[in-house]
Parts: structure tokens; sequence; C-alpha cells
């Protein structure tokens, strides 16, 4: 992904659907100039192995009142955020070798530096495959930190909201 080349704004509405319906009224080269000033490169992952958290982690989290939503990353890394406070929460989007949508719209953390992916988190019922066809991953996101997350604690963590709090955070800062 060409970050100065990319139209996140277009991305956005267009991948992301209804999460990010309040970007309408923005100006379009004001947004996605933010978002280039504000996005950060994480890491590129030939598996999902890389980012899935081990057991320990989420035994962790579950003591502390998590609970996994298989595939919802926006809820997951959000809840992680709120109930530990060495997770750090990012929004942004993954650059995949996958169409229709190569570049997706999407939520992790980082703990101790490392990327934590709660989404990638497989489910007996309905195992996440790790297709070759579909990697490199490359991770972007921006930093919402926990003080700002903790506001939407409730519908997080009640809810199981999937709002990835990017629009939230942009109005915030502009």
């Amino acid at each position: 992904m060409n970050i100065n080349e990319t139209d996140f704004y277009e991305l956005c509405l267009d991948e992301g659907g209804p999460l990010y319906a309040d970007i309408y009224p923005f100006d379009k080269d004001q947004f996605n100039q933010w978002v280039r000033e504000n996005i950060e490169e994480f890491i590129t992952i030939e598996n999902y192995d890389v980012v899935t958290p081990a057991d320990n982690i989420v035994n962790q989290l579950n003591q502390l009142g998590y609970n996994h939503i298989h595939q919802q990353c926006h809820y997951s890394a959000k809840a992680a955020t709120i109930l530990n406070d060495n997770f750090r929460y990012y929004t942004g989007f993954v650059d995949r070798a996958t169409f229709p949508y190569p570049i997706i719209t999407h939520s992790f953390n980082t703990l101790n530096g490392d990327v934590i992916d709660l989404a990638r988190i497989s489910d007996p019922d309905d195992p996440i495959e790790n297709q070759e066809n579909s990697f490199p991953h490359t991770y972007y996101g921006i930093s919402i930190p926990q003080k700002f997350v903790l506001n939407y604690e409730q519908e997080t963590l009640e809810d199981k909201s999937m709002n990835p709090l990017l629009v939230q955070w942009y109005l915030e800062n502009n």
C-alpha cells in the first residue's frame, strides 16, 4: 500500500461500509492527509500464527471479562484495551493479496511491541485458514489512546460495538 497514494476516505466508505458512514461530510483531502500523518506501518506476515495471541493472553483477558466474538476485530481490540492497560489500540488497515478488497479496514492491538490480532483466534466451528494466496498481509494503524477508548467502554463491553472509533478520533483532533 502506498500511503501517499491511497484514498483512505473512499476506502473507508467502500470497504468499511456503515461503520464509516459518518465521514461523508468530511473534507476528503483533509481526512486523507490526517490519516497519512498519523498512520504507522507495523508488520508484514506470511501467516496468521505471527499475530494470533497465545492462549495465556486470551485466558488473562477472559478473566478480566473479555467475551470473544469470532472475527470481530474492532470490538475485540477495543475490549482488550479497556480491560488491560498493557494493550495499545490501533485502527487502520490491512493490505493483502486478496480481491475484491486488497485493503481492508481493521483494528488490532500491540502488547509489549508485538502485534496482537484477536480477530485471528480460530473458532473450531468456523476455522480461519491461512490461505496462502492471500499473503503477505501488512498491518497499518492509527494509535488511539486508552484514555479515549475508555469513553466507549459501555458500548464496547455491553453492546459488543464494532465502532472502530476512527471517525471519533479524527473529530477529536480536527
